[in-house]
């Protein structure tokens, strides 16, 4: 809108129709507002050219897969609210992971061997890992904030690799929370509600047969079921995002160049 031909001021209001309570529109299609200083009517300008589409910045949609931990116990209750750490027999450690990028069918994946899981050994599948989130602008994932990118950071620190902090997110758990209401948020029940296919099974006797014996199937299994996530959650971001209010180039790096440096050269 411009400014108000009476009072020369900028703010509107829509005007609403008390019959039908929607907004006037004019009847070459304009929609009409109101001056809230002075009550004059007006109708939206459709000659305003719109600005330009900005590229989106280089966003990476990733899943992990995590074991559990393993722990000594006396039973089945727990009489505090965590395990004691000293009967932890190992940490968890990252079984798969899979990344790709919004805009781009192409998936990367890794997994452990079956004698890395025994060892529980992730060092041969975090380094490119960290190389495809530090190329990133943008992370995002369901509960990527929470779980994958702090659970990632860890086994990067563990392994002598050098944490990748400072990225923007864009977490599909969160936004389906604020902005919806759907009968669960997990994933793959989002999934089904907006027409995609489900989630992959994976069982509890699944992880247990990765951290006890390495059953290579299994490993199998769950590579592919981390790779479904990742279609999944692509196409389910591409659905959430637009509620999310954050803009195609939210998070493109900002490159302060030498002006008067380039200046002297093409002169």
């Amino acid at each position: 809108m411009t400014i108000c031909e009476t009072c020369y001021r900028r703010h509107w209001k829509a005007k609403i129709d008390r019959r039908t309570g929607l907004q006037v529109v004019h009847r070459n299609g304009n929609r009409v507002f109101l001056c809230i200083y002075c009550g004059r009517a007006q109708e939206e300008e459709r000659a305003i050219i719109p600005n330009p589409p900005r590229v989106r910045a280089n966003i990476l949609y990733i899943d992990l897969e995590i074991s559990k931990s393993l722990y000594y116990n006396y039973g089945a209750k727990v009489p505090s609210t965590y395990l004691r750490s000293e009967d932890r027999v190992h940490s968890y450690f990252m079984i798969c992971w899979s990344a790709s990028y919004i805009g781009i069918d192409k998936v990367w994946h890794e997994c452990i061997t079956p004698a890395q899981a025994r060892n529980q050994d992730d060092s041969q599948i975090v380094g490119r890992l960290r190389g495809l989130m530090e190329s990133a602008e943008i992370w995002a994932g369901h509960n990527v904030d929470a779980y994958d990118a702090k659970r990632a950071n860890t086994r990067f620190k563990l392994n002598g690799l050098q944490p990748v902090i400072g990225k923007r997110t864009i977490d599909t758990l969160k936004i389906a929370r604020s902005k919806y209401a759907f009968e669960s948020n997990r994933l793959g029940e989002i999934s089904k509600e907006l027409g995609f296919r489900d989630k992959d099974n994976i069982t509890n006797e699944d992880w247990l047969q990765i951290v006890k014996y390495g059953d290579k199937k299994t490993l199998e299994k769950v590579d592919k079921y981390c790779q479904g996530d990742v279609v999944n959650g692509k196409s389910v971001f591409n659905e959430l995002v637009s509620a999310s209010g954050k803009k195609e180039h939210y998070g493109a790096i900002k490159l302060y160049a030498n002006y008067d440096k380039l200046k002297s050269k093409s002169s």
